[in-house]
Order: C-alpha cells, then sequence, then structure tokens
C-alpha cells in the first residue's frame, strides 16, 4: 500500500508537470490528484519537491524510451512515424492540454536547479540518441540520424506548446508533415 501511494504521487507529479510546468505543480496539487495523505509527501519525498520532480522525469524518461523501443519500422518514415505518435496521444488525450513533462521542467528550472536540467538534458540526449540509432538501423547515414533525431526531438517539443496555444492537434500535423520530408 505504502509503495502504491508513492507511485500514485510520482504518476500525478508527472501528469500535472506537463500540464502546468515544474512551478506550477505544488506538493498539494499533487496530493489531490494521487489521493495520497498529507503526511505522505516528505515520508516518501524526504528531499522535497526537487527529489519528487526528478522522479517523475525518470518516470516520464522510463515510458517514453520504453514506448521507443516498442517500435517496429522497417523504413525511416515509419521509425519517425512511431516516435511521433507517442506525443500525437497526449495531445489527443488532453484536449491539447498537456505536453512533455521533461520540457515543463527545464522551461522552468532556474539556475538554483541545476541537478533539473541536468536530468533533463540526459533525458533528452537519450531519447534523440535512440531515435538515431532506430534510423540508423533502418539506413538513414549516421550523421544524418543523428541530425533528424534531433530536429525531431526539438520539433516535438515545439508542436506540443503550439498544440498547447491552440487546444488542437494540427500544429503537430503541421511539423509531422515538414519532419517526413527530413527521411524521404
Amino acid at each position: 500500500m505504502e509503495s502504491e501511494s508513492r507511485a500514485n504521487m510520482v504518476r500525478s507529479a508527472a501528469a500535472l508537470i506537463s500540464e502546468r510546468g515544474a512551478s506550477g505543480t505544488s506538493f498539494s496539487d499533487v496530493l489531490a490528484d494521487s489521493g495520497a495523505p498529507r503526511g505522505s509527501i516528505y515520508h516518501h519525498f524526504p528531499e522535497g519537491k526537487r527529489q519528487l520532480t526528478l522522479e517523475a522525469m525518470d518516470l516520464t524518461a522510463g515510458r517514453v524510451v520504453a514506448y521507443l523501443r516498442s517500435g517496429t519500422g522497417t523504413t525511416p518514415r515509419e521509425v519517425l512515424d512511431h516516435f511521433v505518435a507517442i506525443w500525437r496521444l497526449v495531445v489527443v488525450a488532453s484536449n491539447g492540454t498537456k505536453g512533455c513533462a521533461i520540457a515543463g521542467v527545464a522551461v522552468d528550472a532556474d539556475e538554483s536547479a541545476a541537478s533539473l536540467i541536468a536530468a533533463a538534458r540526459d533525458i533528452f540526449r537519450s531519447w534523440s540518441t535512440l531515435l538515431a540509432e532506430q534510423l540508423r538501423n533502418v539506413g538513414v547515414p549516421a550523421p544524418r540520424a543523428r541530425s533528424v533525431a534531433v530536429t525531431a526531438l526539438a520539433a516535438m517539443e515545439g508542436a506540443l506548446i503550439l498544440c498547447r496555444t491552440e487546444s488542437d492537434v494540427a500544429p503537430l500535423d503541421l511539423v509531422v508533415d515538414e519532419l517526413r520530408t527530413l527521411v524521404r
């Protein structure tokens, strides 16, 4: 039961950060969303909000990596389409209100949050490295695969912001159409 409460708090934090950003997500918000008792936050996260945020980032990162590894694309376009599909799910499921929890931390973090910025950097690098590897595996030359992967990640993060401001998936669709031209 205790670990379930903790896991619920981490899931709630990840979801709330993807919607509100790190600074817009309080312990009270996480408790209300997860249904955890008030005293449990410092019991489970004695290092405070930074610890909870890092764990929410780890959860998000792990989910994205697992999703990316589940891809079975045999062409560059199929690999790219699989990568894009996870972001489409986020936008559609939230009616455009959620983005990426990692970006929600990276954009909010100030100079006092160096460990959060470092974690975001490492996560983004792991995603682009994995995507580049998958693109290489289907025939995209290594330097090109790296460039396409970083471009795709940056484009998706930007598209999520535009989808949020538009409350619509249309910006993502436009970005995806352009990204596909990179792997023709």
